[in-house]
């Protein structure tokens, strides 16, 4: 798989969890981020990242979702 189509796809995920996770009021979606965290991490591990370098992959990838969902509500307003 090249990087373009693994980025793709990873945007895609990111964006189908943003819609789902603006969809449940705030405080019932941080067990959800957490789990996010969790796989990204793990998918950054399994790639050859180091934990360190995986855990902060994988709080990237919360926070930019946290902005993704951010933007949808702003925009349902």
């Amino acid at each position: 798989m090249s990087v373009e189509t693994a980025l793709a796809q990873l945007l895609r995920v990111i964006h189908s969890r943003a819609l789902n996770l603006a969809e449940l009021p705030d405080d019932e979606r941080d067990p959800y981020y957490d789990s996010f965290r969790r796989s990204c991490c793990g998918a950054a591990e399994h790639i050859g990242q180091s934990p360190d370098n995986a855990a902060m992959t994988a709080n990237s990838m919360v926070e930019f979702t946290r902005a993704m969902v951010g933007i949808i509500e702003a925009g349902r307003r």
